[in-house]
């Protein structure tokens, strides 16, 4: 990773927030291949509960950790965000991240349980959800850094 494409102290999270949305090339591979899983899981053609977990569950996951923990981190150095203050701070940040967690592990026990096997409900969370998730982290990332450069 080049040296201004330091996004965060931990380095896991700047090799995820790279890795997914740190380029133009890295955000639409990780948003197409998460679409093209996504609908082949939600119509059936992978009927394994494990691509599911993985490409509804894990990933989304880790985009949520990942896109939160660095919104408090450019919450410091911009003050564009449009994002309601708790969240750009610790315990909100942390409290957003625990809630979205929990409502994915309580959507994905329903899933995985097939208490309720609705294609409109995977397709949503598998695609929608975490389409939206890449988004907010690939807007953080090109964000400009206005109060690094002098702005503020």
């Amino acid at each position: 990773m080049q040296e201004n494409k330091k996004y965060h102290p931990n380095k896991l999270l700047n090799l995820l927030i790279e890795a997914s949305a740190g380029s133009g090339s890295n955000f639409r591979a990780t948003v197409l291949g998460q679409l093209a899983f996504g609908i082949l899981y939600s119509f059936g053609y992978f009927d394994l509960k494990l691509v599911g977990l993985i490409i509804g569950y894990i990933l989304p996951v880790v985009w949520v950790v990942s896109s939160y923990r660095f919104l408090k981190l450019r919450a410091v150095h911009t003050d564009k965000l449009p994002f309601p203050g708790f969240v750009k701070k610790d315990p909100g940040n942390l409290l957003v991240i625990l809630i979205d967690i929990v409502f994915l592990t309580i959507i994905w026990f329903i899933i995985l349980s097939e208490l309720y096997d609705a294609t409109w409900l995977r397709f949503v969370f598998t695609i929608v959800f975490p389409a939206l998730t890449l988004s907010m982290m690939r807007s953080l990332v090109i964000l400009p850094k206005e109060k690094e450069e002098g702005g503020g």
